[in-house]
């Protein structure tokens, strides 16, 4: 079995996370309890979210199972997820995807948010297998980049410029040596990934993230970028590429630098992978 990669492990990288990282939207979780209602009746026993972090796509399920565990490799990440959730059927655990906390047979919904990417992606299936009760269901979800538009409409050529600059940033000198390999997968929205039970799902064409955000706190997801992280840990003297990139963001969006509160349009592709493990 693989070791687990761990690239999130740092609490001040666990703080960025959970304060900046995104929700999965709701409508993403209609479709799951709408795919597991279709062979399942409530009340639903237990779900499993894997790769939790702080817990964005673990705390919403709380109102529909009697209980939700989080796993993540990270004790940080996890320690952020416990200081936000006061939920009493929640419950974090240090743990990794390919040997999830759950007797067989026993799970009604496993979800992976953003995650997946660095599991060891077989065995993490095998496990899933195991603990899904018949009629269970598994729940892939992620998303691409979060592209910065302007707040108003008919502002293409604004939203042109926008796109090239967090293009350039992404794939540019600075950043590009530390992105891992594996964030190929992001980039082509899992096309690579596949679950293995009949009838499963691929959503790629309607489901869409869209979330305003100030400039601020766009900056302060950047910072919680692992290879932004990567960077800046093995170049503490190094220019900040992120200085560069809000003068020219603010620049474009026509405001003084100093107006961080300045509102943008966040816009991410998505993707929803659902399977549902077949009666025995």
């Amino acid at each position: 079995m693989a070791l687990p990669i761990k690239l999130f492990e740092g609490a001040a990288h666990a703080s960025l996370y959970h304060k900046f990282r995104p929700y999965v939207p709701h409508q993403v979780f209609e479709r799951i309890l709408c795919h597991l209602q279709e062979k399942k009746s409530q009340p639903f026993k237990l779900a499993i979210d894997v790769g939790c972090g702080s817990g964005q796509m673990t705390r919403p399920l709380a109102s529909h199972f009697e209980k939700v565990i989080g796993v993540d490799v990270s004790q940080s990440q996890l320690e952020a997820a416990r200081q936000i959730t006061n939920s009493p059927n929640v419950d974090y655990r240090i743990g990794v995807a390919e040997k999830l906390p759950a007797e067989d047979g026993t799970v009604d919904l496993v979800t992976s948010s953003q995650a997946v990417h660095w599991f060891d992606y077989d065995a993490f299936l095998k496990e899933v297998h195991r603990v899904l009760r018949p009629h269970g269901s598994l729940a892939i979800i992620a998303h691409g980049n979060r592209v910065p538009h302007t707040c108003k409409e008919n502002d293409r050529s604004k939203d042109e410029k926008l796109e090239k600059l967090h293009t350039d940033f992404y794939e540019g000198s600075a950043l590009a040596p530390y992105w891992s390999e594996r964030r190929k997968h992001i980039d082509n929205l899992y096309s690579d990934f596949t679950i293995p039970y009949v009838g499963s799902i691929r959503d790629d064409t309607t489901i869409e993230m869209i979330e305003e955000m100030n400039v601020a706190s766009f900056i302060g997801y950047l910072r919680s970028w692992s290879a932004y992280q990567s960077f800046s840990e093995q170049n503490p003297e190094a220019t900040d590429p992120l200085a560069e990139f809000y003068e020219r963001l603010m620049e474009i969006l026509g405001v003084d630098k100093k107006e961080d509160q300045t509102m943008i349009t966040l816009k991410a592709p998505m993707v929803l992978l659902l399977g549902r493990k077949p009666s025995e």
